[in-house]
């Protein structure tokens, strides 16, 4: 076992702090057949592309154990367990979780259960905080003083282990507490739905040719310019993802707009940019190259609908706020859980292959929304269809 100091209380049998192989390998067996755990990690990213796991947590029947990722060199012996569809792995907000197993893995554990999601399908805020539920559901009030210590610094203090103990003592108990609601609402399959969705690996993968999206300001470019972007921060995207270094550190996000701009076709236009000049000097001959694949009237892909709504579409689209609003609060369901904000103004704009009109938010919602729709269509309709009547008559 580590000499790093182990914190305990009276509602804890036993406490394990696992940094050796063949301590996680005891761990793993006494693990096997475990039918459902709590899980949290704690990770450090300011410096690489993937998240660099710190510490592992795990809460199963009356024990826990803290897994010291930085001194095993990931989860090991323990894979079996989080790739066992025969176990439950229960987190909260699981998305920064689930992406940290990908990095580790190139796999999403699965089944998972998120409390997050469940609190949302039960009326709480779509982004509850674990330390914010867990006093909604169960009373209990956690200490927040460490959540954002550098995890990667050793040895853990004792105030340290507490708080990431904390972080899955209570994770099981509210979940069976959320769960049991949930059956009682009927809405236990909605669940399942939402967690299944989170264990899909596309999620985490690196997605160069969608990196423009992440892009600040992407939506001033026109067409061309928009074009040039896509190249450049797929170029961006696939460098950093090779040096695991962050994209901010391979190029900004500010001067990928300027280049994709101003578009210089020599590497002197290119060092004369603004760009780092380090930046500039290593990677000037690749940048021109890229720029220059793309045509001047090149067209940019899958870009989404940005357009300024009309008033009559703002209108339109506040009506289908208020219609989702109403059914929220009746239904006691977070109301982003349904639909965006950018669903309604997707949905006024004429699209129709949105989660919520699809499985179980087509029942609880969007054949609502839909109704508003087309009786606003009929109503454009029947205002046409006066209007050329009036001028037939004139």
């Amino acid at each position: 076992m580590s000499d790093w100091p182990i914190w305990d209380n009276s509602l804890m049998d036993r406490i394990e702090v696992i940094a050796g192989e063949d301590d996680l390998e005891a761990l793993a067996r006494e693990l096997v057949g475990t039918p459902v755990i709590a899980v949290d990690t704690e990770f450090i990213r300011e410096r690489t592309y993937y998240p660099r796991g710190c510490l592992l947590q795990l809460a199963w029947g009356d024990h826990i154990a803290c897994v010291d990722l930085l001194a095993i060199g990931g989860i090991g012996a323990l894979s079996g367990l989080f790739f066992d569809s025969r176990s439950l792995k229960v987190f909260h907000a699981a998305r920064q979780d689930l992406e940290l197993f990908y990095a580790m893995n190139g796999r999403v554990p699965s089944p998972v259960a998120d409390t997050q999601i469940a609190g949302a399908l039960l009326g709480y805020p779509d982004q509850s905080g674990y330390a914010t539920l867990v006093e909604a559901t169960l009373g209990v009030q956690l200490d927040k003083q460490h959540a954002r210590t550098d995890w990667s610094r050793r040895p853990l203090s004792d105030a340290q282990l507490k708080y990431a103990v904390d972080d899955v003592r209570y994770l099981l108990r509210m979940h069976g507490l959320l769960e049991e609601r949930l059956l009682s609402k009927g809405r236990s399959a909605w669940a399942t739905d939402l967690y299944e969705a989170l264990c899909r690996p596309e999620l985490y993968a690196p997605n160069p040719g969608s990196a423009w999206r992440r892009v600040k300001n992407w939506s001033q470019l026109d067409g061309p310019q928009l074009a040039r972007l896509q190249a450049l921060a797929a170029w961006r995207e696939n460098l950093a993802v090779k040096q695991d270094r962050p994209r901010r550190w391979i190029l900004a996000d500010d001067a990928l707009i300027h280049l994709a701009r101003r578009n210089p076709t020599t590497t002197d236009g290119v060092r004369n940019s603004d760009l780092p000049p380090r930046v500039a000097r290593r990677h000037d001959k690749t940048i021109v190259d890229l720029l220059a694949s793309v045509a001047e009237d090149g067209t940019p892909r899958d870009v989404p609908d940005t357009s300024r709504l009309t008033r009559a579409q703002t209108g339109l689209t506040r009506r289908l706020a208020k219609r989702l609003d109403e059914i929220a609060d009746r239904e006691t369901i977070a109301a982003a859980l349904l639909a965006t904000r950018s669903d309604l103004r997707d949905l006024v704009r004429g699209r129709r292959d949105l989660p919520v009109l699809s499985g179980w938010r087509l029942q609880v919602v969007g054949r609502q929304l839909l109704e508003i729709l087309e009786a606003d269509e009929s109503d454009q309709l029947a205002g046409n269809s006066d209007s050329s009547a009036d001028n037939s008559r004139a």
